[in-house]
């Protein structure tokens, strides 16, 4: 199962709920991927979001955003402006990925550069604004990577729910992982768990995480509120909870744009009087 595929259901929406085709043991890795699928957004959605860290000493930083996704109808490519709020440091920063092919284009504005910035293939293994996300975990979670090879395992349980168990391996050179364990719910086609492994290590370097409890059923599918990427490397971890959602709602295309993004650093960086 595509990490892909799997952390895509943070972004749950479409015109159907997701419901499996076929009883769970006639599922195929492709039919696994086509449930989660159908939780997708069909068009575009708009979310209010928190990203709660803690360190290893247990101290919290809290970070407030507002993130816009838009599909394309025709290419079915996405496009994901994520804009911080606060802390006060970060208000009006930045990160924008336009999904292409071969490579997406990812750029990030930051008040303390005053300009924009690509984020480069040497970057995006880098922590996202200090949280626990890499700039890579970012498009994976947007469902901005593809080129997984999937394979179904035998199924698991996730506390009491039952989940399917599926293996991916990344085939770009430059991802930060090798492997990577997807546990989706059966009943929901949302996923429980994904471990993600990086060369030469037998355990997962991050474990991301949903809790059962926060979901909810929105007239378009299911939706994980708390979705909690932990770091067993740093003892780190940082939980995206979504305070509101809003589905195929109108959004400027420009916004998706480079020239708006450096339009909004200039404003942003003018001198007040």
């Amino acid at each position: 199962m595509a990490f892909r595929s799997a952390l895509l259901s943070l972004a749950l929406a479409s015109p159907a709920l997701a419901e499996a085709p076929k009883p769970p043991a006639q599922m195929t890795p492709q039919d696994i991927q086509d449930c989660v699928q159908r939780n997708f957004p069909s068009d575009s959605m708009v979310q209010d979001v928190k990203l709660v860290s803690i360190d290893r000493m247990g101290v919290e930083r809290v970070l407030e955003a507002q993130m816009f996704w838009q599909k394309d109808k025709q290419t079915q490519l996405s496009n994901v402006l994520l804009t911080f709020d606060n802390p006060p440091e970060l208000r009006g920063a930045s990160v924008l990925v336009l999904e292409k092919k071969p490579q997406n284009d990812m750029f990030m504005y930051l008040p303390e550069l005053g300009k924009v910035r690509r984020i480069t293939t040497q970057m995006v293994q880098g922590n996202m604004m200090g949280t626990d996300y890499s700039y890579e975990d970012f498009q994976r979670l947007q469902g901005m990577l593809t080129g997984l090879d999937s394979k179904r395992l035998d199924d698991t349980a996730v506390g009491e729910r039952a989940a399917y168990l599926t293996e991916s391996l990344p085939s770009d050179a430059s991802s930060e992982y090798t492997r990577i364990r997807s546990k989706i719910d059966q009943q929901t086609c949302v996923p429980l768990e994904v471990e993600l492994y990086t060369k030469g290590e037998s355990a997962p370097a991050k474990v991301l995480s949903t809790n059962p409890k926060s979901f909810t059923r929105e007239k378009t599918g299911w939706m994980p509120r708390e979705v909690a990427m932990k770091d067993l490397r740093t003892e780190t971890a940082t939980t995206i909870v979504i305070e509101k959602l809003q589905v195929n709602v109108p959004i400027e295309r420009k916004r998706f744009s480079v020239a708006e993004l450096e339009r909004q650093s200039h404003f942003r960086s003018a001198p007040t009087h």
